[in-house]
């Protein structure tokens, strides 16, 4: 009897975040010692998508570009299911972003408004 594996596939990109990101980042690690930056951002990226009501996060006037929309830099290579990675990408084509240069650079947005989210509404997302 043959078993049958299903292998995930993933997506590698350098996320680019601003300073405020990484602090809110900062204070989510003090809760989470033991998880790596980067597993931490990724389950937190898996909850939001988890919420299906997107307008909470991504709808909001504050995530429309103020100023400072392409000052983020890059802060560290991330790797996501493919299928969450769709669903960004998915997300960020539905709602009114300013436009990047980028698909990565678009990918990073969509989860600087998660981060903004948790920042904003710390008891509606959790791992």
């Amino acid at each position: 009897m043959l078993k049958t594996v299903k292998k995930e596939s993933t997506m590698k990109f350098n996320l680019s975040l601003k300073e405020t990101h990484l602090e809110v980042i900062d204070d989510l690690k003090l809760k989470h010692p033991d998880t790596s930056i980067e597993k931490l951002v990724k389950k937190y990226v898996e909850s939001a998508l988890n919420i299906e009501d997107y307008d909470l996060i991504f709808g909001t006037e504050r995530e429309k570009c103020g100023g400072g929309c392409f000052s983020s830099e890059p802060q560290f290579e991330l790797e996501l299911e493919e299928e969450d990675y769709t669903k960004l990408k998915q997300i960020y084509d539905e709602y009114d972003f300013d436009k990047y240069e980028t698909e990565e650079e678009e990918i990073s947005k969509t989860i600087r408004c998660i981060i903004n989210f948790i920042d904003d509404e710390p008891d509606k997302i959790s791992i």
